[in-house]
């Protein structure tokens, strides 16, 4: 019985290395390249995902009112999917500008984590605050954190099974 156990902790301690395994671009450089794409846009959601067999970083960017989802292959760096939508946000200007930036929200959520992993940010309102949304993986389960974009203050520290 011992044995099963150890084999079935080896097993699932190796799903959770899988998918940056799978990834030869770093999540900075697939952040490059959309910044190059959209130099003034503000990156508003980013995750790691398994899209028709291949892992590809999914990318959102607002630049003033157009959001641009991207697809940027992992292995690659290709952007194999762009698609575009005219946003009109009555308080768009917030969408654009938050005070405390992506990589500080995602620092933020790390901290407050247990050796979590990052796996997914979103900025979004929720009611009526500009707020980012942190997914983080803490062995086998998740944490999420919701992070005022203008104070840096948590909001929201829920641990999900």
């Amino acid at each position: 019985m011992k044995k099963l156990l150890i084999v079935g902790a080896i097993i699932l301690g190796s799903i959770g290395f899988s998918t940056s395994a799978l990834a030869a671009i770093s999540e900075q450089q697939a952040k490059d390249i959309v910044k190059k794409e959209a130099p003034n846009g503000q990156i508003t959601k980013f995750k790691l995902d398994r899209e028709n067999g291949r892992m590809v970083y999914e990318i959102e960017v607002m630049d003033g009112n157009i959001e641009r989802d991207y697809e940027i292959d992992a292995e690659t760096g290709a952007i194999v999917k762009l698609e575009q939508e005219q946003k009109n946000h009555g308080n768009n200007n917030s969408v654009n500008n938050p005070k405390i930036s992506y990589d500080k929200a995602k620092e933020i959520a790390l901290k407050n984590s247990k050796n979590g992993k990052f796996k997914e940010i979103e900025l979004k309102h929720k009611n009526g605050v500009l707020v980012y949304d942190v997914e983080i993986a803490e062995g086998f389960a998740d944490r999420e954190f919701l992070i005022d974009a203008n104070t840096g203050e948590i909001l929201k520290n829920k641990k999900d099974f």
